[in-house]
């Protein structure tokens, strides 16, 4: 069983993609007694409390009170060091998001055809004008709510992927793609970036770029009411009909400062050695549930 967001993303997507290519074909099923925790900020406090939790790179982000970590749960690593705070682990299981292992993977080569692609967040994907921006200014668009296959095909055909999307910054730092961060227009997914950093060589340096019409400025005074921006999906394009969805100066301004800024890269020997240490989880994970019976769950 796979926990997600209504609305499909690439963090989700990520989960479904890369663990049929690492695990055993035999290492889920669809037992609801043990639940697999791996890609994303997925680690709440409303896990069912009898079911086993198995913890592979995922993090916590406060979107709940943190869990209580009893023996219910196995701890393989955690996201970053802020997940092991919040949850009271040793630091030693702070090793990185387990969406890095995705560099044990064989990928096909592309020709890089995009100066720069911009990749926002789902959900300015879903309320924002980022596509007609970036038409505007010539910068190939990303959307996370695209299949993996496609996303990474986009991504590796770039030079720079500017992404407000952490799991776009996150996947073109495994692969090697210099990127540049947006700071997310929701405050609430702001911390995990630098709980993902914290355990490679990573100091990021965030470009803010507002909202990108009236719609998105209207949902920054709603952050804390996630209901009413859940409502905002259904009348959408009621508020787009009356104007709401026409892109704003400042946010083409800023997407454009952005195109043309550096990208960072994690240093080649911090991303291969959190791999590595991924590698050997792997290895251990395998050999602990092999065969297994395990229910999938995935990202928010």
């Amino acid at each position: 069983m796979f926990a997600y967001s209504k609305v499909p993303n690439f963090g989700d997507a990520l989960n479904y993609w890369l663990w049929p290519k690492l695990l055993p074909i035999d290492f889920f099923d669809d037992d609801k007694t043990t639940l697999f925790l791996g890609i994303g900020s997925i680690l709440y406090d409303n896990h069912p409390a009898s079911a086993e939790k198995i913890v592979f790179g995922a993090g916590y982000a406060g979107y709940s009170a943190p869990p209580t970590i009893d023996e219910t749960w196995k701890v393989y690593f955690v996201r970053g060091k802020d997940t092991a705070a919040a949850l009271n682990l040793s630091e030693d299981t702070a090793i990185g998001d387990s969406g890095i292992l995705i560099r044990a993977v064989e990928l096909p080569q592309y020709e890089k055809r995009f100066r720069v692609s911009f990749m926002p967040h789902y959900e300015s994907a879903t309320f924002g004008s980022w596509q007609k921006i970036c038409k505007r200014l010539g910068i190939n668009f990303i959307d996370p709510r695209w299949d993996v296959d496609t996303v990474l095909e986009q991504m590796l055909s770039s030079e720079l992927l500017v992404s407000e999307a952490m799991h776009g910054a996150i996947i073109a730092d495994a692969l090697r793609v210099p990127w540049k961060a947006i700071l997310p227009h929701d405050p609430n997914h702001r911390k995990k970036w630098n709980d993902w950093a914290s355990v490679l060589d990573l100091s990021i340096d965030f470009q803010h770029l507002g909202p990108s019409n009236l719609l998105e400025w209207l949902m920054s005074f709603f952050w804390k009411k996630r209901r009413f921006v859940y409502a905002l999906r259904k009348y959408k394009n009621r508020f787009f009909r009356f104007g709401f969805g026409l892109p704003l100066i400042t946010a083409t301004s800023a997407l454009k400062a952005a195109s043309q800024a550096k990208g960072q890269l994690s240093s080649d020997a911090s991303i291969e050695l959190v791999t590595r240490r991924m590698l050997v989880e792997l290895d251990r994970l395998t050999m602990d549930f092999t065969p297994a019976v395990l229910s999938k769950s995935g990202t928010l």
